[in-house]
């Protein structure tokens, strides 16, 4: 008799309706935001059978002439990076950027071998991670998510850390850690599940650098807190790490946020100053058609938070479509 071939599928994706209830009046306005632009997509990475959740932050928009602020997440499942590591470490061999490590850094894309090199690590990109590449636009119009004005705000954050002992922050670099902590917890608690392991690796920052009245073990906490806001699941551990001196698959990793958060607030900008190119060569148009396209296993977001006519403010999926840029 024939034997019956099974063929396991592994859950990859999940799609709306998205469990939002964790996401209420109680919670800062700026998370409501994000909710009301989470109801909008059409996909969220599945970890249900995953055991430990990554995620990899960077962010761009802080230099003279940006029009957006953007926080840009790779949140993956972590114990799948064994082929990305293994294609990756492959590819810098190929195009010599193992010795010295060669990072891919939105800020320097032209260098040569790592121009030509672009394509295939986006291939590898969509190829062998299980996640999503999460970016949030704020217009730089805006000066805070968590209040009326900006300068209540800012002094009722500084006064609310540093009564919880939880560092001194000055007002922009506390909007900022709030942004990102926040940002991030809202999209570990749609996707993760009880007793996952989680790490959070970013690059260095003003929000996680050690400094005279506060250090990183601040941010962590900051994070720790904030999660709780959102997460009624408990993790089997939460990890943290900063960008370490011997490079890695790590590195890699977290070029992956830089890259989307360079190219989402070039694209914004144009957008909002009316020009339908961007100015950056062939570089950057692959990163707008990487992008632009989801993948098999990654899905791409982008969520953009701008002040409406009334004054409010408002925010939306943002859809991205490849465009040529300038040569």
């Amino acid at each position: 008799m024939q034997k019956e071939a099974f063929i396991l599928y592994q859950k990859t994706k999940k799609y709306p309706p998205f469990d939002l209830s964790q996401i209420n009046g109680e919670v800062p306005y700026f998370a409501q935001l994000l909710a009301h632009a989470i109801a909008q997509l059409k996909e969220l990475p599945d970890f249900s059978e995953d055991t430990k959740i990554a995620v990899m932050s960077d962010f761009s928009g802080e230099h003279r002439g940006a029009s957006f602020n953007t926080y840009s997440f790779l949140i993956m499942a972590y114990n799948k990076v064994g082929p990305f590591q293994t294609h990756s470490e492959a590819l810098r061999r190929h195009y010599g950027l193992s010795e010295p490590f060669s990072e891919f850094a939105f800020k320097d894309l032209t260098f040569g071998p790592r121009s030509r090199a672009l394509p295939d690590f986006l291939q590898l990109v969509d190829s062998f991670i299980h996640g999503a590449v999460i970016t949030i636009a704020i217009d730089k119009q805006i000066g805070t998510v968590f209040g009326p004005s900006k300068k209540e705000a800012h002094a009722f954050i500084q006064k609310q850390l540093a009564d919880l002992e939880l560092g001194q922050w000055k007002g922009e670099t506390a909007e900022k850690v709030l942004r990102v902590c926040h940002s991030i917890a809202v999209f570990v608690v749609l996707t993760t599940e009880e007793n996952q392991r989680l790490l959070w690796y970013c690059d260095d920052d003003a929000i996680n650098e050690d400094a005279r009245d506060r250090e990183f073990k601040d941010t962590q906490n900051i994070f720790l807190r904030t999660l709780g806001m959102y997460c009624k699941h408990r993790f089997d551990l939460v990890g943290f790490g900063k960008s370490f001196d011997g490079k890695s698959h790590l590195d890699d990793l977290l070029s992956i946020p830089d890259l989307a958060a360079g190219i989402v607030q070039d694209l914004l900008q144009a957008h909002s100053t009316g020009k339908d190119e961007i100015a950056g060569g062939q570089e950057k148009a692959e990163l707008i058609k990487w992008i632009a396209l989801q993948g098999k296993f990654l899905s791409k977001i982008t969520i953009q938070i701008s002040r409406l006519a009334n004054g409010e403010l408002g925010s939306g999926v943002v859809a991205i479509t490849p465009a040529k840029p300038v040569e």
